[in-house]
């Protein structure tokens, strides 16, 4: 990150995140005359999780055990 945005951030500057196109973001702080120092532009993270995933696996799983005990003959 750019100094002059960790010095406003240490100061207790107003940080203020701005969505950008194609999934990035920037952070935007505004120390206490007003002034706008920029950070870094970043990437959004993919949301999926671990959890998520397992959630997901185990309600097919009960899904698959639903259908092969009603549907099968």
């Amino acid at each position: 990150m750019p100094k002059n945005f960790m010095d406003c951030v240490k100061n207790k500057g107003k940080v203020v995140r701005k969505t950008l196109k194609g999934n990035r973001y920037i952070n935007i702080c505004y120390d206490k005359q007003g002034k706008s120092f920029s950070g870094e532009v970043k990437k959004k993270k993919k949301i999926a999780t671990f959890e998520k995933e397992k959630a997901q696996v185990v309600n097919l799983l009960k899904l698959k055990k639903y259908f092969d005990k009603n549907y099968r003959n």
